[in-house]
């Protein structure tokens, strides 16, 4: 048993204890951003053994090979089965762990000038907060117990729900709350899952174990067979039901609704962290739980699925392009962006799913810099009116420089990260085994074109032509604004340039696994659920 991923889970609740008792604020500032500094500095030291250069390290089936592994018993349920403190990593969740550890950082020093904001309401509390809801995160995404992963994904609400409705804008209340309950109504449904999993396996066969209940081909047999409520068959009731409860997190039409509201509230750093890793846990759910336990429901519900994610593309960049706030255009470009998401895992195909993963990871990077270059520019004008600016870049060069990449990195053109998941889930919707998966990825590929549209016309408005008077004297950008920016601009361009190196070669193993799980028993448990 490996310790170092229970520090990495476990050390941001400390530094929100010393916060708390921190006597000045600039002691509070810095305990925080030293706290998940060094929470990135250890979740960096897991690469020496996720590196390609390892071999097989996700070992030869799904759950084998796991790294940095805690699994002991927590509740007694019976005599035989135990909810259990069973964490660990594999190719699926690696990835994930960096990116929260990595924006969580960088939102933390993006909060530093917290005194500026027009509702201060009390630093102390803020970081602690903040410091929690990493814990929340990084415990859903490392969690291989169904219990253990439903008690993280509910410490994540919380938090999120108060930074958003104390430190937000002016209707932060009516966007905390309607967040809030997006997700708890979420949370149900899979309140629901996790008990009807148990109660539903064959004796002798029921865990809350993600990883025993996706390779038991008892539990997955049982599952396709059973019936739920009026005759329903409980896999495509329970699919639907987690698919719900993740769909509101991806976000994903018609769920989508509490998003917009809640980033254009939320400040700056809490938008960061919405969009770099919040949205992300959704799409984590569906592989990790939905997926690999659920493959007939999977089969069974890929083309709704797959015409969800089109819709997601269009509905969402047709929003962003109609939007004058900057903030809300971000906002629904997200949600765009995470159509492909959706599509690429409708597909279940290898490469479907690689350009999925691929998607979450690139829209985890240009997502929260997008946000912060949007906050950057509302620190200095305190307005966010896309009509009311013009000339930035001559004002601000370097941040000039720097937003037309990210924006760029976001629209998604070729050498940069945005580029490469959406051509692999084009790619691979167009090759898929189904009649109706090229007229949806023809649909789909239109989404580009529309986002295309509307980042150059918002880049023409914003930041070139004519300098405006009203903006000539705009300071450049803070050295702590270059900062943050940066290693988002790498990660930008190295994902584009080097996929294979810096995505691909960490998450294809388990990917790879899944996707055999869903290959070899999708069918045969879809012809159980359909009668055939």
């Amino acid at each position: 048993m490996s310790n170092l991923l229970n520090y990495v889970i476990f050390l941001p609740p400390l530094g929100a204890l010393l916060c708390l008792v921190m006597p000045t604020r600039q002691l509070v500032k810095m305990v925080a951003v030293a706290t998940t500094g060094v929470t990135l500095l250890l979740s960096l030291t897991m690469f020496q053994d996720f590196a390609w250069w390892q071999g097989d390290i996700f070992g030869p089936a799904y759950g084998d090979g796991l790294k940095y592994v805690s699994q002991v018993p927590w509740i007694w349920v019976s005599k035989d089965t135990a909810i259990q403190y069973f964490v660990g990593m594999d190719g699926l969740s690696f990835p994930l762990v960096i990116l929260t550890t990595l924006v969580t950082f960088l939102a933390c020093l993006a909060s530093w000038n917290i005194e500026e904001w027009k509702n201060n309401r009390g630093i102390k509390g803020y970081f602690a907060l903040f410091l929690l809801l990493e814990t929340g995160m990084l415990g859903v995404f490392t969690a291989l117990d169904f219990f253990l992963f439903y008690v993280f994904w509910e410490v994540m609400l919380l938090p999120m729900y108060f930074l958003i409705g104390v430190w937000g804008g002016p209707r932060k209340e009516y966007a905390a709350i309607k967040f809030f309950i997006y997700t708890l109504a979420g949370s149900v449904l899979m309140l629901v899952a996790l008990v009807a999993f148990y109660f539903y396996a064959p004796e002798g066969h029921r865990t809350f174990d993600l990883i025993k209940m996706a390779k038991d081909p008892a539990i997955q047999s049982a599952f396709s067979s059973a019936t739920f409520l009026w005759g329903l068959k409980f896999a495509p009731v329970m699919f639907v039901f987690l698919y719900i409860a993740f769909a509101v997190k991806v976000p994903v039409f018609p769920f989508h609704t509490w998003l917009p509201d809640a980033h254009v509230e939320a400040p700056t750093p809490i938008s960061m962290i919405l969009a770099g890793i919040l949205l992300k846990m959704g799409a984590y759910g569906l592989f990790r739980i939905s997926y690999p336990i659920l493959p007939g429901a999977a089969v069974w519900a890929a083309y709704a699925l797959a015409l969800l994610g089109v819709v997601n593309i269009i509905y969402g960049a047709l929003c962003a392009m109609a939007q004058t706030d900057f903030k809300r255009l971000v906002a629904y470009s997200s949600i765009s962006h995470m159509g492909y998401v959706l599509l690429g895992m409708a597909i279940m195909t290898p490469a479907g799913f690689q350009g999925a993963m691929f998607q979450v990871i690139a829209h985890g990077i240009s997502s929260p810099m997008c946000f912060f270059l949007v906050g950057v520019i509302y620190d200095r004008a305190h307005h966010r009116e896309i009509n009311r600016f013009g000339g930035l870049w001559l004002s601000m060069p370097i941040y000039g420089s720097l937003a037309t990449l990210g924006f760029f990195a976001s629209l998604g053109l070729p050498g940069l990260c945005g580029f490469i998941g959406e051509i692999w889930v084009l790619l691979a919707t167009f090759s898929a085994p189904f009649t109706w998966a090229k007229p949806v990825a023809v649909a789909a590929a239109f989404g580009v074109i529309l986002s295309a549209a509307y980042i150059l016309w918002m880049i023409q408005r914003v930041y070139l032509g004519p300098r405006r008077e009203e903006y000539a004297n705009f300071p450049e950008a803070t050295a702590r604004e270059v900062f943050i920016l940066t290693p988002f601009a790498v990660l930008a361009i190295a994902l584009g340039i080097l996929p294979q190196q810096t995505a691909f070669n960490f998450m294809n193993g388990t990917l790879e696994q899944i996707t055999r799980i869903v290959a070899e028993n999708g069918p045969k448990f879809a012809a159980m659920i359909t009668g055939g």
